[in-house]
């Protein structure tokens, strides 16, 4: 596990200076990636949805 922990933090230190972000916008990108990532799945999921539970 320590090894894929010293890999990610080496991969996104490295994205960090190429792109030269800082850590705050290291995080909130990060955010908006996992949100638009949600919505992406919650609107694949809806395409598969048969019935309501409820009756509107």
């Amino acid at each position: 596990m320590k090894r894929i922990y010293d890999w990610h933090k080496t991969l996104v230190e490295r994205a960090q200076q190429e792109f030269g972000l800082s850590g705050y916008q290291m995080y909130l990108s990060g955010l908006l990636e996992g949100a638009l990532i949600l919505w992406i799945i919650m609107k694949v999921a809806s395409l598969f949805k048969t019935s309501s539970d409820f009756p509107f």
